[in-house]
């Protein structure tokens, strides 16, 4: 099978059908003509166009008397769109601290453009600002501000630091996992029990030694953890979470 990085690039709104097949989907199971052109604003014509050039790349199943469903190839690659939008979000809001309005138009602006390697670096960047030890609240709050003397927020990182490594002791001598994790918390996975299948399954999914994890909903009533991987929707079972071992960020 090709795979979704070597196909040609998707024009900006080709990308914009493919997200919206996939997001209704997720809400309904099912994706029609009529209510993608709802969700995206255009013309059923206009959708009917799009969708034979999304067939045509294999990136969907798509027969005009039947639903629109994404192929595996198309589920990837829609993974892939939702994850710079969701990764450039974040970083604007997080890191830039824009309001969530402006932080979402941009992110639809910019999301297009940027290749894989780029999200990465994001992705690293925003963990390493919301993860450091140093207290970077004063240029958080005005990024134009700098402090004069370090000796402040360096006796902060250092007793952060040392929090930190005492937590994660803690942490590592109970066992904790990731189903104990609370919801909203980050985690660093420390390891994975199981058999070789088990654990590579996981890798797949980038949970692996030293892969940070944020908790984004918790349903007990269906056994099941939904995670923030690397900019990635992440789902396990209860019992998969229960022999991921982790320690808090």
């Amino acid at each position: 099978m090709q795979s979704v990085k070597t196909l040609p690039r998707l024009s900006s709104a080709m990308e914009d059908y493919l997200e919206a097949i996939y997001q209704l989907e997720k809400e309904r199971r099912i994706a029609r003509v009529r209510d993608i052109a709802r969700r995206l604003g255009v013309k059923m014509s206009s959708v009917s166009s799009a969708l034979k050039s999304l067939n045509s790349r294999g990136l969907i199943s798509y027969d005009p008397h039947q639903y629109i469903t994404l192929t595996e190839r198309g589920i990837a690659k829609a993974k892939e769109i939702v994850r710079r939008h969701e990764v450039l979000k974040r970083f604007l809001s997080n890191v830039l601290q824009l309001e969530d309005d402006a932080a979402e138009d941009n992110a639809c602006r910019m999301e297009h453009q940027l290749d894989p390697e780029v999200i990465d670096r994001l992705v690293g960047l925003a963990q390493f600002v919301e993860t450091c030890p140093v207290d970077q609240t004063r240029w958080l709050e005005g990024l134009r501000d700098s402090c004069e003397d370090c000796t402040s927020c360096l006796t902060t990182a250092k007793k952060k630091l040392l929090d930190r490594a005492k937590a994660q002791r803690a942490a590592l001598a109970k066992g904790m996992t990731l189903a104990a994790a609370d919801l909203g918390s980050q985690v660093i996975v420390e390891s994975v029990k199981g058999p070789a299948k088990f654990r590579k399954e996981l890798s797949m999914q980038g949970l692996e030694s030293g892969t940070i994890a944020q908790i984004e909903d918790k349903q007990p009533e269906a056994g099941t953890l939904h995670l923030n991987v690397k900019g990635y929707h992440v789902s396990v079972t209860q019992a998969e979470a229960s022999k991921i071992l982790v320690k808090p960020v």
